[in-house]
Order: structure tokens, then sequence, then C-alpha cells
């Protein structure tokens, strides 16, 4: 199976930026919060007795940070140092903000949580333990002022709270904030420790899995191909000494060998895919063409289990730049998933329809249905609606969804249970943007 894989760094980076993306907001938030508490001194309101202007540069300064970060990110700065810029200037600004809302009698004090909460899982339990230090030295050093009389307590809440006389509050309060931050420090940082662990392993076990697959399925399809080359020879040397029944059971060999072959290489393609090793060969379509393809290779299988195959129609000639051969089996996989799960007399009905953008394609069934809550997990790759009587790959459907994706298109399932099920994909007639197919799942 080779070298152990390493993690995938990249991924890693795409998490990373997202969680700080995530924390940029929570910046926002807070800048909300310092002007709702500007429009709370208007008279007409609570009329809270804060200076307005020296909150409404903490405000603005919350508000660059959260443009700098956001341009950093998208202009690719190293997320690391983003992280690190981004925790310690909003430490600065929440503890001035505690120092003109107030000081020790403000609740403010409890973002120093969010904020060493949000460190742990941007930069783990060590910066969250640096931040966590950082904010309890900040906040000393604000009561410090305020005790000092350098720069007396803003009064907002109109308190009679004297800091000069209040040196044994003050450290009580100093305590009272600086433990929680601390633990809070120690607490969220060994848990976004464990997680982060866990979601490594998950990761090297889907990569040991798709790496045994991968292998696995490599090595069948030589004997298949094989296979599927003597059932040809057989066909063709022994077709005028045959009873009509023997070619139908020598063509429903072939049949059942094919699926296993476009099995075989849906996995392949799907793994190329995610690697954005795949690329899309376009060419001028007749997509009514492959309907019609496609239907006629399954009418034998249909007329044996007594279903009915229906095609709809509103032309025979409908061009579309698209990949022939991958929108060919995408067609016929949602057939096969229709002729597996309608029942005998049942009836499967493929529809075309077109606008001069876009063509839509359905396959209609008389089946079972699928339950409201797994009709957006079926095309997730593995997937299987549970206590079905049929049972598959789990990835026919993931193809389906990545190939009509990588066209430009879109893929989706009606149903209701009892009454059968509608997959429907669109397909832009002009074709996609794009080539090379980089697809996750």
């Amino acid at each position: 199976m080779g070298e152990k894989s390493a993690p995938n760094i990249s991924d890693t980076h795409v998490e990373e930026a997202r969680d700080l993306r995530n924390a940029l907001w929570v910046g926002g938030f807070v800048t909300l919060a310092l002007g709702a508490m500007i429009l709370a001194s208007d008279p007409r309101l609570i009329a809270l007795n804060i200076p307005p202007l020296e909150l409404s540069l903490i405000a603005g300064a919350s508000l660059l940070i959260s443009i700098v970060g956001m341009y950093g990110l998208r202009a690719h700065w190293p997320v690391r140092a983003i992280s690190w810029g981004t925790m310690i200037a909003y430490t600065l600004i929440i503890s001035l903000t505690i120092h003109f809302t107030g000081g020790p009698v403000t609740p403010m004090p409890a973002v120093y949580l969010l904020i060493v909460g949000a460190t742990s899982f941007l930069m783990g339990k060590r910066g969250a333990s640096i931040i966590a230090v950082f904010s309890v030295i900040c906040y000393a050093a604000m009561l410090l002022i305020e005790y000092n009389g350098i720069s007396p307590i803003t009064d907002i809440w109109h308190i009679d709270f004297k800091a000069e006389n209040r040196g044994y509050l003050l450290i009580i309060n100093w305590i009272t904030v600086s433990v929680p931050t601390l633990m809070m420090s120690q607490l969220t940082g060994s848990l976004a420790e464990r997680l982060q662990r866990t979601n490594l392993n998950l990761r090297e076990s889907e990569r040991v899995r798709d790496n045994l697959t991968h292998m696995i399925v490599h090595d069948l399809r030589n004997p298949i191909t094989a296979l599927m080359g003597g059932l040809d020879v057989l066909l063709m040397a022994l077709s005028d000494k045959m009873s009509d029944d023997e070619k139908r059971l020598l063509q429903n060999a072939r049949h059942s060998n094919k699926i296993l072959l476009s099995l075989v290489n849906e996995i392949l393609d799907i793994n190329k895919m995610e690697a954005g090793k795949f690329r899309l060969n376009l060419a001028s379509t007749n997509i009514a063409d492959l309907i019609i393809q496609n239907t006629e290779t399954m009418q034998a299988a249909a007329e044996l289990e007594g279903q009915r195959l229906e095609v709809g129609l509103t032309s025979t000639e409908i061009l579309v730049n698209c990949d022939g051969p991958l929108i060919g089996r995408v067609i016929a996989n949602l057939l096969t998933n229709a002729f597996k799960y309608t029942p005998e007399g049942g009836v499967i009905t493929t529809t075309l329809e077109t606008t001069p953008e876009v063509i839509t394609i359905s396959v209609i069934d008389t089946g079972p249905g699928i339950p409201a809550e797994h009709q957006q997990r079926i095309f997730e790759k593995f997937a299987q609606v549970q206590g079905s009587q049929k049972r598959g790959t789990g990835l026919g459907l993931t193809f389906c969804k990545m190939v009509v994706e990588a066209h430009g298109g879109k893929i989706w399932v009606e149903s209701e249970l009892g009454k059968g099920s509608k997959f429907s994909f669109t397909l832009p007639i002009a074709g996609p943007s794009s080539t090379v197919v980089e697809a996750r799942i």
C-alpha cells in the first residue's frame, strides 16, 4: 500500500482559513455591540454615560481589523500570522472597550473568554494559553491605570465606584476574571487538540480506505475486461448455433459484466476527480441519442422483470457541448437505479426538456420512493438508504453528482414514499467553463 500518507496541508490550510473567517465575523459582532452602546448614549434611549468618541474609534479599529483580516485571507497571506495579529489586536480592543464602558463594573470582561475560545481552535492549546495570559496582563494593566488615576473609570452605569479607594476589590475582580480566562484556555485548548487529532485520524483512515479501494478496483479491471472480450467472442462465434433463450442469457451476462466494469471505472474516476486529475473531453453530443441508446441497452433486462421503459423526447437531435461518454454513464446510472428499485409491472420514464440555455433530463420510476431525510444524503460518497433491501457501492449517485456539477449543471431528486422517485439533472448547452474537474464530496 506504500508509505503512509501525510496529512493534506492544503485541506488543513482551508480549514484554518475558514475558522479565522468565522472569528473575524465574531469581531464584526463585537463592533456591532459597540455601535449599540454608542446608540444607547442617546438621551431618548437608555442614555448611558459613555464617551462616544472613544468608543467610535474603538469600533472603527475593530472593523478595520476584520477588513484587513478578510483582505489577508483573499490575498493568501499566511493564515497563522493573520490569526496571531487578529487575536492580539482584538484583545487590546476588548481591554480598551472594558475601560471606556465602566472598567471593573462592566460585564465586558466576559468577552475575553470568547477570544480565548476562538484562539483555541485557531492556534491550539499553546496559542490559547498565550492569548489568555496576554488578556489577564492587559486587564491588570487597565485596573492599575484606573487605580492610580491615570485614566479614571468612565461612569456609564451611574454607579459610585472610586477605584483608588477599592484596591482590594480590584484585586478580587482581577482574580475573578483571570481564573476563568486561564481555565478556559486549558479546557478549550485541550478540546481543540483532541478534535484535531480525531480529525487527522479520520482522514488517515479515509486515505487508507481509498488507497485500498483504488488498488483492489484497479486490479479488478483487467479480468473484467478480459471476461467482456470473451463474451463478445462467444456472441460472434456461436450466434448462429444458439437458441434465442441462450442468446438472451449471454446478452444479459454481457450487460451485467458491462455494469460491473462501469462501477470499477466510476470508482477510479471519482478518485481522479477528487485529486483534480480528471479532464473532460468536450464535444458536440446528441443527448437524445444517448438517452435512446441507454434505454435500448436496458430493454431486454426490463422485459425479463416485467417492467416498461418509456422515453419522452421533444426532438431526436439535441446537441450539447459535453463529455458524451460521461453523460451517457450518468444516464445509465440513473436508469439502473430506477430499474433496481421499480417492482414488476412498474414503469420507468426518461424525459428531456430544453430551453435556449440548458437542458433537463429526468428519470422517473414507480418504485417505493425515498424518505425525505435521505434525499440529500444519497448523493454523498458511500451513502445508502437505511432499510433498503437493495444494495450497491454507494458511488453511483456520487459519480453522477460530480460529473453533472463538473459540466456546470446540478442534480436533484424529488420523491414521495409509495409514489416513486424522479431524478433530474441539468446541463448548459454551451458546455462548462473549464475542462478540469476538481470535486470534493
